[in-house]
């Protein structure tokens, strides 16, 4: 349908999903997160799927939730917070569940502001990009009497250290893209101009890849910073096994005797 807000464009194994209400920077109304939602259920079931980019149409990357959308709440308290925390659980935190549950790395390209939930949806994907001039900004606490959510409360303590994740959601200070590389936050800045080929060229590389390697490493670097090592260990080897008799792994071993590049199917 045209009038989604948010689009899907494939190209090859390289699937991109837009958010696409530019007008309000892409903020996250009931009817984006649904449509958001039903583009990854999507793209999940696509067998041709190797890599997912998530960008935002005109100037913005995501503002976070769109305030202006209604939302009818029970008259009783008690069960106004219950709406509240399953309204999270079943829009908010089920894209990002979605995102982080992808048979396919992700690269988010942030091309413009990456606030409040934007932030969290960025950090979402497994690489960030951004342009030179997008901002990512923890709007919760300070701005909204709110504490940061859709993991945007997970991933700073673990990229910029427990000192400066609190500063930022004490504060709300915009961090440029620069300033967020150089912290930790997220993976590369480039000039406004270079983001779509760099991120184009990225995509191109995984596509080439081993997509199940690529999913179990994210799935094993997450796991790290919850687990003890003995447990990662265990881990490790559990995954390394299952992946030893994969086929894209005969295809590493076949290749390197051949000496050729090797042909991975994802697989």
């Amino acid at each position: 349908m045209t009038d989604k807000t948010v689009r899907l464009d494939k190209n090859g194994p390289v699937f991109t999903l837009t958010l696409n209400v530019p007008e309000k920077l892409n903020a996250l109304s009931a009817r984006l997160l649904g449509d958001l939602m039903e583009a990854l259920d999507d793209c999940a079931a696509d067998p041709d799927l190797r890599v997912l980019i998530l960008t935002g149409a005109g100037r913005g990357f995501c503002a976070g939730a769109d305030l202006s959308d209604p939302f009818q709440l029970p008259k009783e308290m008690s069960e106004r917070r219950a709406a509240h925390q399953k309204r999270m659980d079943d829009t908010f935190n089920m894209v990002v569940k979605k995102l982080l549950d992808l048979p396919a790395p992700t690269i988010a390209a942030v091309n413009g502001v990456a606030a409040g939930g934007g932030y969290g949806l960025a950090l979402a994907c497994d690489l960030v990009v951004a342009a030179e001039s997008a901002k990512f900004i923890l709007v919760f606490t300070r701005q909204l009497g709110l504490i940061p959510d859709m993991g945007a409360s997970w991933h700073p303590p673990r990229s910029l250290g427990r000192a400066r994740a609190m500063a930022s959601a004490f504060f709300g200070e915009p961090m440029t893209a620069t300033e967020a590389v150089e912290q930790g936050l997220i993976w590369k800045a480039v000039p406004d101009a270079e983001l779509q080929a760099t991120v184009e060229s990225t995509a191109q590389i995984l596509a080439r890849g081993p997509t199940r390697a690529y999913v179990e490493t994210r799935h094993a670097l997450d796991k790290a910073t919850r687990q003890s090592l003995h447990e990662q260990l265990d881990m490790e080897a559990r995954v390394q096994s299952e992946l030893l008799v994969s086929e894209d792994f005969a295809e590493a071993v076949k290749s390197f005797m051949e000496k050729r590049p090797p042909t991975f199917r994802g697989r």
